[in-house]
């Protein structure tokens, strides 16, 4: 592999610098407190300067979502790769929602903001948390664990799982943020039901 050059690496210095600040500003300010000129005060840049790296705002709101979910693929990349479909599929959904409780702001920024379609296919490549999902479902329909029925494949049960995590860290990160709810044994009851679900379990005739 050929080395990068000086200027490359302070190029992919200043490109972090910026995507950092932003970061900051979203985290402290929220979305509408981004501008191009807030986040070249915040690195000491010239806003013109900024149009090298990203050609707008919005350009650097998906670079930072991103980054959102590559973050989130590796806190769930934490779950035992060892344990049975069924105990991994709980642990990765329990996975997805601490990592949304735990960073609020990048969370919604990446589920408020939709990708370009350039970068749908990212999102559903090895650089999110959709791979790992979809190959602990198909780890369980090859086992015999989750039961596939006639139009709801492994592709479905992908998406019953990701609809039910998502919806539970949007309600926790917005209208039930401060309920008095014991969150973590409800999240848990939600997951389990849906596991027994895709497992066929009362779904027998």
């Amino acid at each position: 592999m050929v080395d990068s050059t000086p200027r490359e690496r302070r190029q992919a210095r200043t490109r972090e610098a910026i995507l950092t600040a932003a970061r900051q500003i979203v985290a402290q300010k929220g979305v509408a407190g981004l501008s191009m000129r807030a986040i070249a005060r915040r690195i000491d840049y010239s806003p013109a300067g900024l149009y090298e790296y990203f050609d707008s705002k919005e350009a650097i709101i998906e670079a930072v979502c991103l980054e959102g979910h590559w973050q989130l693929m590796q806190a769930m990349r934490q779950v035992d790769e060892n344990l049975p479909p069924a105990g991994r599929l709980l642990g990765l959904g329990l996975a997805y929602i601490a990592f949304a409780i735990h960073n609020p702001e990048a969370y919604l920024l990446m589920f408020t903001n939709p990708p370009s379609p350039a970068n749908v296919l990212a999102l559903m490549s090895e650089s999110s948390s959709y791979p790992l999902l979809l190959a602990t479902i198909e780890a369980g329909v090859a086992g015999g664990v989750f039961r596939p029925r006639p139009g709801y494949g492994v592709n479905e049960m992908a998406y019953s799982a990701w609809s039910l995590v998502h919806g539970i860290a949007m309600l926790r990160l917005t209208y039930l943020n401060d309920m008095p709810l014991d969150f973590s044994t409800s999240d848990r009851e939600a997951l389990q039901t849906l596991i027994g679900g895709l497992q066929g379990v009362g779904n027998d005739a």
